[in-house]
């Protein structure tokens, strides 16, 4: 893609992770059709483009979508062990719908499926025709895991909201099922990283609520599965992994911190996914755009291109100075543009617009240009309007510092605030209640008398808000935090907190930081806590003379003296490493590694620092690993099963009763596991062939495999098999011959002729956006926003 060649980025680490073990199964001048499932569909597409697919095999495909019969063709199966995936195989494999085939099977502990690992070992290898198909070329690699932007990954991309599933007693059988295919995102990550890390996790003492051993059991699996992989593969950790500084994972939960998914924050892209609706609800932005004719047409865009310059760059400053930065660079191109047109009358932001819609070329820029203006714009209209940066947040960071003022001075007054704010008409009750819920945490629990008269000053008329507010109250409890006190004199609840207040900042909306910043800056210098934050197995031989060059925090000693070969340890194993063990070949051993990393993976030694949030992560707590990893000598990433933004915060605690059934909960492990294992009766498209009896359905439900026919990206397809209707092509040629010569052709220019070695083109990046620089011109006095006055 045409994104930096970042060495640190997942999507990156995860493109050149996949394209290594894809180009080395090939042979030369073979034809390869690429089959994939719908989950690594998703992870694919993240990582390539289908042009850059298309340049190392000739076809890509779904699993179990209607496919032609390409006979000329070797098949590579990327895809989940799954006893339906296996099956479409293996009716691939009757039909001999291709050449041959091999397997890039994801890596899978045998104990996450074992009905996948029977079927596996008993039906799909025991059978001749499959052996033959494949001729024993199975492999496996560690790629399942959902890298979202540079530093960020998810388990899946169809979690729209996991709270439920840890925290509400009628999804408890799905919790250990959950936590195993954690475990094995997190291995994936690992492995495909070469790292063999030291686990922490989060485990507060005195603890009484039902999850407080969710960060515990995960990290307990996660051992478990990173053992019995290395007892599989005896080569890992490979001499690179011990070579480098050993990494470090955090497992820790949503508990962690309940004030970050609640506060307004006015950072770019928290503040959008936060306030623009259909952000908030459908996760794309709708805007219109002007093009060269002056005609205005409706866009649609997705905020996760990480090829966008401008996004990546603007997306983690504050609106105001995205702003500010983002009209010095639309300037700019005015300026800069010799083709431009009149800009004498140009003294508004938006006949800034209407000019940069007349310039002429520069397609792609002008389209990004406009879409972030308009967001921009977007954001601050709709803050001014609910004039949260005037009232709300800063209530909000005052309840945070335990009642201090950005002035220093203490509110004795933050009841009546609340009053007041409740009575205004320009606030959501999405606002509002957030408001309730911040200020109940601040004080350590409400008794019900005073929470029902905040309802009533919340001032809604439709009946059934006060009941969603009470639910919401209800379930905090399951989140650590006992927030309804039976009498006034009762203590307040005693939670620990570990966010930070700054009062050094240029906005006091922004004074607070997430507490996952604190705990991982810590982690970086091996002076966390250890009865909040143990190891789980292994530590560092001795953590108090680790290394460090990182300064102290403020307000914090951590006394930490210098030695330089603490955490250089040799090849650590368990116990068992020591007994004989075969290799499966899982993932590569090491002169896969080597040939992978090269000499680049010995010099490489800024350590990495992993957490996992169960529950959720935030955008806050997103942008502070960014801003650790620039201002300290580390890596750091952070995953977990979703993007929590505060609405969706607000339902899962809605969520979390007794009265909420699993149907309800739209939880993706559920309908993985409602799913049928039988396949499509059309994958045994050859008439010689003998259908299996379709299973009669005991319900009258649609299939849970719909077809929704994705389109098959090929160079060529197959004229056999006429009754399937021809797929779309990228190319059309008159003859068979011709599309097969076509293919060859283009192998040659991808890969190089026969023995020579082949190299991985790029994408032409002509119109490349240039990086938005936060210079000094930027922040003169003369460029300064009116609106800074509303953020103090």
């Amino acid at each position: 893609m045409s994104r930096n060649k970042d060495p640190s980025s997942l999507l990156n680490i995860q493109h050149d992770y996949l394209h290594e073990r894809i180009k080395g199964l090939q042979q030369p001048k073979e034809i390869y059709c690429l089959i994939i499932d719908r989950k690594v569909e998703a992870i694919l597409y993240r990582t390539y483009t289908k042009e850059q697919l298309l340049r190392i095999v000739a076809s890509v495909e779904i699993i179990d979508d209607e496919r032609r019969r390409n006979s000329y063709m070797a098949a590579i199966y990327l895809c989940s062990k799954t006893i339906y995936n296996l099956k479409c195989i293996m009716a691939d494999v009757q039909t001999k719908r291709y050449k041959n085939a091999m397997a890039l099977f994801a890596y899978q502990d045998e104990q996450t499926n074992p009905e996948a690992t029977s079927f596996y070992r008993n039906k799909f290898l025991n059978n001749p025709s499959v052996v033959q198909f494949f001729q024993n070329n199975f492999n496996e690699m560690n790629f399942e895991y959902n890298a979202v932007e540079t530093r960020v990954f998810l388990v899946d991309d169809k979690t729209p909201n996991s709270m439920p599933l840890y925290y509400n007693r009628n999804a408890q059988q799905f919790v250990i099922p959950q936590i195993k295919k954690v475990a094995s995102s997190l291995l994936n990550l690992m492995i495909s990283m070469q790292e063999y890390p030291f686990i922490r996790f989060y485990q507060p003492p005195d603890a009484t609520y039902e999850a407080k051993t969710l960060p515990e059991l995960i990290a307990d699996e996660f051992q478990l599965q990173m053992d019995g992989y290395c007892r599989a593969n005896d080569n890992y950790p490979t001499p690179e992994v011990s070579a480098k500084t050993r990494s470090v994972l955090l497992i820790t939960d949503r508990t962690i911190d309940l004030y970050a998914p609640l506060l307004h924050e006015f950072t770019y892209q928290a503040m959008a996914n936060d306030i623009v609706e259909s952000l908030e609800k459908e996760d794309v932005y709708r805007y219109q755009s002007e093009n060269e004719k002056g005609e205005l047409s409706d866009v649609q865009v997705k905020l996760n291109n990480e090829n966008d310059e401008d996004w990546v760059n603007l997306r983690h400053s504050h609106i105001i100075e995205s702003s500010e930065l983002i009209v010095n660079k639309i300037t700019d191109l005015i300026k800069n543009n010799p083709l431009m047109i009149d800009r004498s009358k140009a003294s508004t932001s938006s006949d800034l617009m209407h000019i940069v819609a007349h310039l002429k070329g520069f397609d792609e820029e002008r389209k990004q240009l406009t879409m972030h203006k308009s967001l921009i714009d977007k954001c601050l209209d709709i803050n001014a309007s609910r004039k949260l940066a005037e009232f709300a947040a800063d209530f909000e960071q005052t309840c945070c510092a335990q009642g201090v003022s950005f002035e220093g001075e203490r509110n004795k007054h933050l009841h009546d605030d609340l009053v007041i704010l409740l009575a205004r008409d320009d606030l959501h009750i999405n606002d509002k209640l957030r408001l309730i819920l911040i200020y109940a945490f601040y004080r350590g629990g409400l008794i019900r008398s005073d929470f029902e008269k905040m309802i009533k000053f919340v001032g809604v008329e439709d009946k059934h808000i006060p009941g969603l507010c009470e639910r919401c109250f209800n379930n905090v409890d399951k989140l650590g935090f006992e927030i309804f006190k039976k009498k006034i004199k009762d203590q307040p609840a005693n939670k620990q907190t570990f966010h930070t207040i700054n009062n050094e900042g240029t906005y006091n909306t922004s004074r607070f930081t997430p507490g996952l910043k604190t705990i991982m800056q810590n982690v970086a210098k091996y002076s966390l806590d250890r009865e909040w934050f143990p190891y789980f197995r292994d530590k560092p031989l001795d953590e108090e003379n680790v290394d460090t060059s990182i300064d102290r925090a403020k307000g914090k000693d951590f006394s930490l003296q210098s030695s330089s070969n603490t955490l250089r340890n040799t090849r650590i194993k368990a116990n068992w490493a020591n007994t004989p063990s075969s290799s499966s070949g899982a993932g590569g051993g090491a002169s896969a590694a080597s040939k992978r990393f090269g000499n680049g993976a010995q010099a490489r030694q800024r350590q990495r620092i992993f957490c996992y949030v169960a529950g959720g992560i935030t955008y806050s707590e997103i942008r502070s690993i960014y801003e650790l990893s620039n201002s300290l000598n580390k890596d750091f990433y952070i995953g977990s099963e979703s993007i929590l933004k505060p609405r969706d915060f607000l339902i899962g605690l809605q969520n979390l009763g007794d009265n909420k059934k699993l149907d309800q909960l739209d939880l993706n492990i559920v309908r993985e596991s409602q799913e049928s294992n039988e396949i499509p009766l059309y994958l045994y498209n050859d008439a010689s062939i003998p259908k299996p009896r379709q299973a009669p359905s005991s319900s009258a439900s649609p299939s849970p495999h719909p077809q929704q026919h994705h389109q098959s990206y090929t160079i060529a397809a197959s004229p056999m098999n006429k009754s399937i209707p021809p797929q779309p092509q990228f190319g059309q040629t008159s003859s068979f011959e011709k599309q097969v010569a076509q293919q060859q052709a283009m192998y040659v220019s991808s890969h190089g002729a026969p023995n020579s070695s082949g190299h991985y083109q790029k994408r032409s990046s002509s119109n490349k956006v240039p990086v938005l620089e936060k210079d000094d011109s930027a922040k003169s006095p003369s460029k300064r926003s009116k609106l800074k006055k509303l953020f103090k």
